[in-house]
């Protein structure tokens, strides 16, 4: 189906994608990618469905361009992903110049993200930010926690700022009397759902970061020999301790340790996991809880309940930070059907009304509008 913007021409929108989303655009590429890639992804492809519009999809200068949805994309390779941030702005004002959109949209806080918000005030473009993550509305770099010098910039001259959770959305206003709009993280929701495979199969994915904590699931995994494990954990930061992490995996007979998936087929892992299992000591919304939830999968969360939606939405069970709890729900879990059916089918009911990206993608027009 075709949409349309309702009464109006939008012309030419412009999307900055993360350097490290090679993996979107090269189906054989394994490089690591982070969800605010997938996110302007899904963004992007959506937005092809619009007559009236067309959408550029800025990227790095990869080697290679591979992948099924190619048609749906009009990509400009910009730039290349050695270039300092000098080389970087001349060429992306070039490239501003030639397309001339009527809107920006990036993701994810970077120094660049301060300095477009700026340029493209002066210029008269619609700069929209989308925060990634909850340390981004402090300032804050996602990938190491480093404070981002001219944040201040990116508040005050942002056209929209657009937050993923209500804690972003109370903090942005709160700390710097910016409004700004919440809007959910989209995927395409397809009209059937599989049957589920019930081979007990419990899945975990993350990047091999320590505040992931992998090594839980790892213990979860020996504590229960009856059940089988699968554990996608590409690397992280620090590559010692991606390989302590999967030499630990390797010792265990229940695991599986996989260290790549593309985005193009992480699906069916979720499709075929009983359950999906998060460690990770904090987040901001996970997309593997849209993801799961997608896939009628239930979710046992041990740290991380965002805007209470276990409580509020039932789609799994938020364990407190205590590890004796979770392994007891897991256990509860795999034995009653009862409360397992009932719980994936609220995780599908969920994700089609807050995470379609049909909808979340009509939105964010009538926020640029």
């Amino acid at each position: 189906m075709i949409h349309e913007v309702n009464k109006i021409i939008m012309k030419n929108i412009l999307l900055v994608f993360p350097k490290d989303s090679e993996a979107l655009f090269n189906k054989n590429s394994d490089r690591t990618f982070g969800g605010a890639s997938v996110q302007m992804y899904n963004i992007a492809k959506e937005l092809s469905n619009y007559t009236s519009i067309k959408t550029y999809s800025l990227i790095p200068k990869y080697d290679f361009i591979d992948f099924d949805d190619v048609s749906k994309f009009i990509l400009i390779p910009g730039y290349d992903e050695s270039d300092n941030i000098l080389f970087k702005f001349l060429k992306f004002i070039k490239i501003v110049i030639t397309i001339k959109p009527v809107a920006i949209l990036q993701r994810g806080l970077t120094t660049e993200s301060c300095i477009l918000a700026v340029l493209c005030k002066l210029i008269n473009i619609k700069f929209i930010f989308m925060f990634a993550h909850d340390v981004e509305v402090q300032g804050l770099r996602q990938s190491n926690r480093t404070k981002v010098i001219a944040f201040p910039l990116l508040i005050k001259f942002a056209y929209k700022l657009i937050t993923q959770n209500i804690y972003q959305n109370k903090t942005i206003f709160q700390k710097y009397g910016r409004r700004n709009v919440i809007l959910y993280s989209g995927f395409e929701i397809p009209q059937k759902q599989k049957n589920k495979k019930l081979c007990k199969n419990i899945l975990w994915v993350a990047r091999c970061d320590d505040w992931k904590q992998p090594e839980l699931f790892m213990k979860l995994a020996k504590i229960n020999k009856n059940l089988y494990f699968k554990m996608i954990c590409p690397v992280g930061a620090n590559i010692e301790y991606y390989n302590k992490i999967k030499y630990e995996a390797s010792t265990i007979k229940n695991l599986e340790f996989i260290p790549f998936v593309s985005y193009f087929e992480i699906n069916k892992y979720f499709e075929e996991a009983y359950i999906f299992v998060n460690t990770s000591k904090y987040e901001g919304f996970p997309q593997t809880f849209i993801q799961a939830a997608i896939s009628k999968t239930p979710i046992l969360s041990l740290n991380v309940n965002p805007e209470n939606i276990f409580t509020k939405h039932n789609i799994g069970i938020y364990c407190k930070g205590d590890f004796n709890i979770l392994n007891h729900e897991l256990q509860k879990l795999v034995t009653h059907s009862d409360c397992y059916n009932k719980l994936a089918k609220n995780a599908f009911s969920y994700a089609l009304k807050n995470h379609n990206i049909k909808i979340n993608v009509s939105k964010l027009l009538s926020i640029i509008r």
